[in-house]
């Protein structure tokens, strides 16, 4: 018998309800910010329009969540700590057009089973009752005296789960996490107020992280939140949806070019905080195709749809949906498209017949190639000579049709603009490959070889990306990194969740030659950044690395894994930007410096971010192409 399996004479049994009630608390509490979370989403329901939450070492010792919603009633106390007890929903009916956060009545009695928890409610002031829950059974059920609201108190998270609590992170990233999902709901609900203070234990005194006063749900209040959050530069740079699209649910705010420094990227349906990969993908490739660029700009996206259309029941943390409008994807990403043109500056231009271009076409390579500085001369058929050869028919019609001076050569409606470069080997460090000849280079951004038996094709940006890479990664990785303290330091705007995430990183950013310190109302000072980075840039990388990991990239949890983990975001930020762009023409010198270069590189097959350099086609696929085998 394998390690788990059960004996095939083990008889059926019925699960104690405590084993159950910790198994279902596994898909809904997984850290504390699970709790933060559901407790949130239970206070919105409740109408609660201050919410305040107390965390001691990151949450894993105390939560309190205070909320002045509409309470609990005490005969009803008892039903709100046990198993899929809930006032949302009655009927299957009701499932299908869920319209509040929670339904399922999962939460309370999921935290209940796995720490030791208090709630203390009333639905009118004065008249209250509380609850006391250890691991799922109640101690103490009593009359108390409170304001109409409610208040839970969640303590020693997995004191009863051992397991499940050596896997939590530390205090630090657990209290990032939390900001996060408060940062998000602050965001999905600018009318309510919210406050997040935290204690390094139970002893110390209390630091408020965040703090979101209340707003209005129309696009100024959405405004003043984010500034709230983010600060006002962030908001400066926002470009709102098309109005036309506010009617169809659809709203919200996309970036400018500067805001591509953060990921900053926010989806909301129906006040939810989602992750979304169906909508981010569409922007993703709004992106791509407006304006060519990997990293998107912020995006503040707002869906207000009936919730019948939604299916919010696909997901144990109700982090994704399911559209049951397939039209709504067009809709949102027509919303995107027009949103990123007009934060470029651009409009659609109008309608209007065409008149026919003042020149007529031109093909480049079509007939014999000649010197740049003699330029191509339409010549009549009178002119024609050994030397001048008569324009065939289709030249003089299309000369005529669009307005040319004249006709041509034979066959050629437009002359070479340079001759190719010629076809000389490059010179390469080994790597087990025979030497290649350069073809040259394919609309400014692909570099082809001429292997013995492949052709080769290289992608220019992302093979200078993978050489600069290696580069800097050297410099920065060095034991002493040199550092440049800065006459006047760079302050960053960042949001509650982001400076958690930087002060994270402090210590591995000091391995790499910066220093940062915190200060009030949530920015960040750097007074010193790595030598071999300019100031600005120094910046960017830093705000893209705390946003980053405000947005979920999982630190190491090692001092020196971090140290390596962040040199290597910077060395490969730092590549993309100063690696050479896509549709930059490029002499045979420097393609043959590159190529020569990119196979002296430890790995040059992929760029730091894991996508291909070189595809290779040989021989014996092009012969297949083209059915010679």
């Amino acid at each position: 018998m394998g390690p788990g399996r059960a004996p095939a004479d083990r008889p059926l049994l019925r699960l104690p309800d405590t084993l159950i009630s910790k198994i279902a608390a596994g898909e809904v509490v997984e850290r504390p910010s699970s709790v933060v979370k559901e407790l949130v989403e239970n206070a919105l329901d409740a109408g609660a329009s201050r919410i305040e939450i107390d965390l001691v070492n990151g949450g894993t010792d105390l939560i309190t969540v205070v909320d002045d919603g509409g309470g609990i009633a005490a005969d009803e106390a008892m039903l709100a700590v046990e198993r899929h007890a809930t006032s949302k929903i009655g009927s299957f009916e009701d499932l299908l057009e869920v319209a509040t956060l929670g339904f399922r009545g999962e939460a309370l009695s999921s935290i209940a089973a796995v720490s030791k928890c208090e709630l203390v409610t009333a639905r009118t002031a004065g008249d209250g009752h509380r609850l006391l829950v250890e691991g799922g059974k109640v101690t103490i059920d009593e009359p108390a005296g409170r304001p109409r609201g409610t208040t839970v108190t969640v303590e020693s998270l997995f004191y009863n789960v051992p397991a499940r609590k050596q896997f939590l992170k530390r205090p630090a990233t657990e209290l990032r996490h939390a900001l996060t999902v408060v940062q998000g709901y602050a965001l999905a609900r600018p009318d309510a107020t919210f406050v997040l203070r935290h204690a390094p234990d139970a002893g110390a005194s209390e630091r408020e992280l965040l703090r979101a006063q209340a707003t209005g749900v129309d696009a100024v209040g959405r405004l003043n939140r984010i500034a709230q959050l983010f600060g006002e530069d962030l908001v400066s740079r926002l470009t709102p949806l098309p109005e036309a699209r506010r009617e169809q649910g659809i709203s919200g705010f996309v970036g400018d070019r500067e805001t591509t420094k953060g990921r900053r990227l926010f989806l909301f349906v129906n006040g939810r905080l989602l992750r979304d990969r169906a909508v981010l993908g569409i922007y993703y490739k709004a992106v791509r195709d407006l304006t060519k660029g990997e990293r998107p700009p912020a995006l503040f996206l707002f869906l207000d749809v009936p919730p019948e259309s939604v299916d919010v029941n696909v997901h144990p943390q109700k982090a994704e949906v399911r559209f049951r409008d397939a039209a709504l994807m067009g809709r949102i990403g027509s919303a995107l498209r027009r949103g990123l043109e007009a934060a470029k500056g651009e409009e659609p231009a109008p309608l209007r017949e065409p008149s026919g271009p003042a020149a007529p076409p031109a093909w480049t390579g079509a007939g014999e190639v000649r010197e740049a500085s003699f330029p191509a001369s339409w010549r009549s058929t009178g002119a024609a000579s050994d030397t001048a050869p008569v324009a065939p028919a289709w030249a003089k019609e299309l000369a005529a049709r669009y307005g040319g001076a004249g006709t041509g050569p034979t066959g050629k409606l437009a002359e070479v603009a340079y001759r190719p470069a010629p076809g000389a080997p490059v010179p390469l460090s080994g790597r087990g490959r025979d030497s290649l000849r350069l073809i040259g280079q394919y609309k400014g951004t692909m570099i082809l070889l001429e292997g013995p038996e492949s052709l080769l094709v290289v992608d220019q940006h992302v093979a200078h990306e993978r050489i600069l890479y290696e580069r800097f990664r050297r410099s920065l990785g060095e034991q002493q990194s040199a550092s440049q303290t800065l006459l006047v330091p760079r302050v960053l705007e960042l949001s509650a969740a982001e400076n958690a995430a930087l002060a994270e990183c402090t210590a591995g950013l000091e391995r790499c030659g910066y220093a940062v310190s915190s200060l009030s109302g949530g920015s960040a000072a750097i007074t010193a950044i790595p030598a071999v980075l300019p100031d600005a840039e120094a910046e960017s990388l830093v705000l893209r690395i705390a946003t980053r990991v405000a947005a979920g990239d999982e630190l190491p949890s090692e001092d020196e894994a971090l140290a390596d983990y962040l040199l290597t975001q910077l060395a490969a930020s730092r590549a993309c930007r100063a690696a050479v762009k896509m549709h930059q023409a490029l002499s045979a010198e420097k393609m043959e410096s590159l190529i020569g270069e990119l196979f002296a590189c430890e790995h040059p097959y992929t760029c730091p971010h894991g996508r291909p350099v070189v595809l290779e086609l040989t021989d014996r696929d092009l012969e297949r192409r083209f059915k010679r085998r």
